[in-house]
């Protein structure tokens, strides 16, 4: 499983909540997680859709806070090291 990285930006209206920020290729898109998906700053996606010009296009596990779903981010916020152990 490939994990995204994010940051912890605040709290949601759930305690067991919280609203990350995923760093993208044009900016940054929040998002409200549970707590308990956030494991070393960073989230898991699933593998990614596509890849261009050093940049993957992932799929979040949750809608953002834009009504997005999927968004580009550059390979250095991705962590394949799970995966490449399975490999």
């Amino acid at each position: 499983m490939v994990k995204v990285k994010v940051k912890e930006v605040g709290s949601a209206l759930h305690p067991s909540e919280i609203v990350v920020a995923v760093k993208t290729v044009s900016g940054t898109e929040n998002l409200v997680i549970d707590r308990r998906s956030l494991k070393n700053d960073s989230i898991a996606i699933g593998h990614p859709i596509r890849e261009e010009d050093n940049s993957y296009l992932i799929e979040l596990p949750r809608e953002s806070q834009s009504g997005s779903w999927r968004f580009w981010v550059k390979a250095d916020q991705l962590d394949f090291s799970e995966e490449r152990l399975r490999a």
